[in-house]
């Protein structure tokens, strides 16, 4: 029997996270983006130190048990990665960096599963609202969104996304 479980992601989880992220980046048309490793994950996520964790982890597995022997394999079909913002309109939010199904696990449920834990997620730790990013050509994942509910705030309200790198923010203190 094989099922889709998602839960919080463990330590033992963050390489699989890691691959999960460089093909993510190579379906957004960006390989040479990530440069993440495992011990920033680790750092970052709170696994050797939860009161520092600056982020949250789902993953999503596909576990096969077999009624013989009673074994089981779980396999890592896709990962969310979130973290805490805050509105002064509305209060704390939460915001979705990544949510990532590999391809051969989509049209299955999997992603619905794994952005349904993160809802689930935000409201259990009172959050106002979830916010998140799309490329704009990604259509599948547009329309995943929209269909449940979601707000474009570039076509509703005209907002957009402003981003300063460490480059551009250095010289700025600069000057």
């Amino acid at each position: 029997m094989t099922t889709i479980v998602v839960r919080k992601s463990e330590k033992g989880d963050l390489q699989s996270i890691i691959d999960m992220i460089q093909e993510l980046a190579d379906y957004e048309k960006m390989s040479d983006g990530p440069q993440l490793k495992v011990e920033d994950l680790i750092r970052d996520g709170g696994f050797d130190s939860p009161h520092t964790a600056v982020f949250h982890s789902f993953i999503a597995e596909e576990v096969t048990t077999s009624s013989r022997d009673h074994s089981m394999t779980r396999q890592a079909i896709g990962y969310a990665i979130c973290f805490f913002s805050f509105s002064t309109w509305e209060g704390k939010s939460l915001f979705l960096e990544d949510i990532y199904i590999r391809p051969q696990f989509r049209k299955k449920r999997a992603g619905k599963k794994l952005f349904w834990e993160v809802v689930k997620f935000a409201r259990s730790t009172d959050c106002a609202r979830l916010d998140l990013h799309v490329l704009e050509w990604n259509t599948p994942a547009r329309d995943f969104y929209r269909n449940l509910g979601g707000v474009d705030l570039t076509e509703a309200e005209k907002w957009n996304l402003v981003r300063f790198d460490k480059n551009v923010m250095e010289n700025i203190l600069q000057n």
